[in-house]
């Protein structure tokens, strides 16, 4: 949606998102204020204070404005395609998701201040795996409950598929020993998918 059509509140509020987010991925989170998160967006603190409460707040959104930017976010179960195109159109998502540069720096970001700021985590998990992970498992119990596939425990599967996808990339990405555009191949998902029709069909 262009900015011109929203109101001039809510063009407010993207513009302190985006501040944010530059600014957490740049000096990462306890090193931002709101004071230069405000200065970031060209508006005043007690702007930023009126559109959210706390920093935390402020961070999940944050978060939550990547993940609903995502293609993933859009995913469903599509009857017209084959079980292999639904899954791999899926998975394909996902990955571009978790391994966006900005993605990248969050888990970064909440791994490195675990224990001053062991909150960060958890914010970040309920922002975005977690919603990931729901809905994922959603489109894998709607292709068994339709026969197309056999699974008796959606969420078991949906965290095999997935941590299968993922491979080694993102604990390599974690120690830094994978390039910021690395990440799992077009033919390894594909094979991803294969064996995972096949454990479950």
């Amino acid at each position: 949606m262009a900015l011109s059509t929203l109101s001039r509140s809510e063009q407010k509020r993207l513009q302190i998102i985006a501040a944010a987010t530059q600014l957490f991925m740049i000096q990462g989170f306890p090193n931002t204020s709101m004071d230069q998160i405000a200065k970031q967006a060209g508006v005043s603190k007690q702007t930023v204070y009126s559109h959210f409460k706390d920093k935390n707040n402020l961070f999940v959104e944050t978060i939550t404005a990547h993940c609903s930017s995502s293609s993933l976010r859009k995913e469903q179960f599509k009857a017209e395609q084959s079980i292999e195109e639904n899954l791999l159109r899926l998975i394909s998502s996902f990955i571009e998701l978790v391994f966006s540069p900005e993605a990248l720096r969050v888990y970064d970001t909440c791994v490195a201040h675990k224990e001053d700021y062991p909150e960060l985590g958890l914010l970040f998990f309920d922002a975005a795996p977690k919603v990931v992970l729901q809905q994922v498992e959603e489109c894998i119990r709607c292709m068994s409950e339709q026969g197309l596939l056999v699974v008796d425990n959606p969420q078991f599967a949906t965290l095999q598929l997935l941590g299968m996808a993922q491979g080694d990339w993102k604990m390599r990405h974690a120690l830094g020993q994978a390039k910021l555009d690395e990440r799992p191949s077009a033919a390894y998902l594909q094979d991803c998918v294969t064996r995972f029709i096949k454990g479950y069909s």
